[in-house]
């Protein structure tokens, strides 16, 4: 071959791009976080569904509903699924009896709650003596609705506390006066307000109304998924207070709880312009497990913790730090 040949072959050979190696695809990883009935305690997880954050981790949630709190952190603690989004008190309870779940993150890092006076209730001194419901008849939230009739002047002690755990049936018991006050959440409290419900109360103290918790087995073994799903989640929290984000967060919960859009909006005005519930980064303050430990102490007999209260011992930031 002459050495013209031979340098055209070259330069042909130098001019065939080599073939890049394929990258290797993350794989998607299946998640079962057990959650309550759809409502405003579920909207960071509907924003990071609607808005591809989870896939974005590479994680695929598998949302199962569970019948009621206990049942929920029964699932987390078990293995039945790998995370939820369960209420505080109950899960600063099983920690201190030894599960094995962890918070990773805060999803409300104040309550959404709202004290609701049934028809023809304009004061919370009117409901002395009368029949009023918190969902449960004990725990967190029965506790919060006890210490809020305190601090409103009623004594807790003299009403009649009923069990009513649907926040629909709740607003209907109210207006056919089957109770005459309620502890209601978003949106299901401005259902009652349109009807001609006044607000009584609300709790506005820092108060880690739903944690974000993991199966810690499960977590210490599968860590980048826990990181996942702990940053999509972190990342919707953040989303949520963008005022560009506005409309499309009211159409999301709307969507998700089958509720008109009209009241989902009055709800992003309580939620997230006036409580600031959402927490921030979804991070978990001392004072929003403190005050939880704090109210059951002062009415219940039966309070969520009597341990010297230690931060670390239910959350563990490093999920939210990780990148």
């Amino acid at each position: 071959m002459s050495f013209m040949s031979r340098l055209l072959c070259l330069c042909l050979a130098m001019a065939v791009p080599i073939a890049a190696t394929p990258a290797r695809a993350q794989q998607t990883t299946e998640v079962r976080v057990a959650v309550l009935a759809p409502s405003a305690l579920l909207w960071l997880h509907a924003i990071a569904r609607d808005q591809g954050f989870y896939a974005e981790r590479h994680i695929a949630v598998k949302e199962l509903i569970a019948g009621s709190s206990p049942a929920l952190l029964q699932a987390v603690s078990s293995g039945s699924v790998e995370a939820g989004i369960s209420l505080g008190d109950i899960v600063i309870r099983a920690i201190d009896q030894g599960a094995p779940v962890v918070m990773s993150g805060a999803v409300l890092g104040k309550t959404i709650l709202r004290l609701v006076g049934g028809t023809g209730i304009d004061q919370a001194k009117q409901l002395d003596g009368k029949t009023v419901t918190a969902g449960a008849v004990e725990g967190g939230t029965a506790n919060l609705l006890r210490f809020q009739l305190d601090r409103l002047g009623v004594d807790p002690r003299g009403v009649k506390m009923v069990a009513l755990t649907n926040s629909r049936d709740r607003v209907v018991a109210l207006g056919n006066g089957q109770v005459q006050g309620a502890l209601l959440i978003a949106p299901f409290d401005t259902l009652a307000v349109e009807k001609g419900m006044k607000i009584l109360d609300v709790y506005k103290e820092p108060y880690v109304q739903t944690p974000l918790i993991l199966n810690k087995p499960w977590a210490e073994s599968h860590r980048q998924a826990a990181v996942g799903l702990t940053k999509a989640l972190q990342k919707a929290a953040n989303w949520i207070y963008d005022p560009a984000n506005k409309q499309k967060a009211i159409d999301i919960l709307a969507a998700y709880t089958k509720i008109d859009p009209a009241i989902c909006e009055k709800s992003y005005q309580f939620i997230v312009e006036e409580q600031q519930a959402v927490a921030k980064n979804l991070e978990v303050t001392a004072a929003g497990l403190k005050n939880i430990i704090e109210i059951d102490q002062a009415v219940s007999v039966n309070p969520a913790s009597t341990k010297a209260f230690e931060l670390s011992r239910y959350y563990d930031p490093s999920y939210l730090t990780a990148e």
